[in-house]
């Protein structure tokens, strides 16, 4: 199960070993276990530029997803599935949230795994720009998460 990951920031502290087995079980219970799929963690600063660069939106978020198996270059893609763009600045500033009606909190590392299985989601081919397609995605993100907890 081959994930990369790139730390290319220096402004959040992560610990990418202690996430590493719940990404991993993300991209398992995705059905892509054979699939090569990086994770690059960026600032604000970074995603900021990439959000503008593809997608005109000249502002940060949180996530963004580049498939290796979409436009004129797919068919070099082989086992490569793609990339998910993740601002640790952003995962920070999310968690930890209060889980409601629990007694559990929602920390950094579970909105790094949130994050990651959004995109990883995208990299499938799921959106989220009608309610239809957006009931799908949440409902592969929810069956996705289930197997990626602790």
């Amino acid at each position: 199960m081959p994930l990369t990951i790139l730390n290319r920031q220096r402004k959040v502290s992560v610990d990418t070993k202690s996430v590493r087995p719940r990404l991993n079980a993300a991209i398992e219970a995705a059905g892509v276990g054979d699939s090569n799929v990086t994770l690059v963690l960026v600032s604000d600063a970074a995603i900021r530029r990439l959000n503008r660069d593809w997608r005109d939106i000249d502002r940060p978020t949180d996530v963004l997803s580049f498939s290796a198996r979409e436009g004129e270059d797919a068919a070099f893609a082989s086992d490569e599935l793609g990339d998910v763009v993740i601002s640790l600045e952003r995962a920070k500033d999310q968690g930890p949230i209060h889980v409601p009606d629990s007694d559990a909190t929602h920390g950094f590392n579970d909105e790094l795994v949130f994050l990651f299985v959004h995109g990883l989601c995208h990299l499938l081919g799921h959106d989220h720009q009608d309610p239809s397609s957006r009931r799908r995605m949440t409902a592969a993100q929810k069956r996705i998460l289930a197997k990626a907890q602790r």
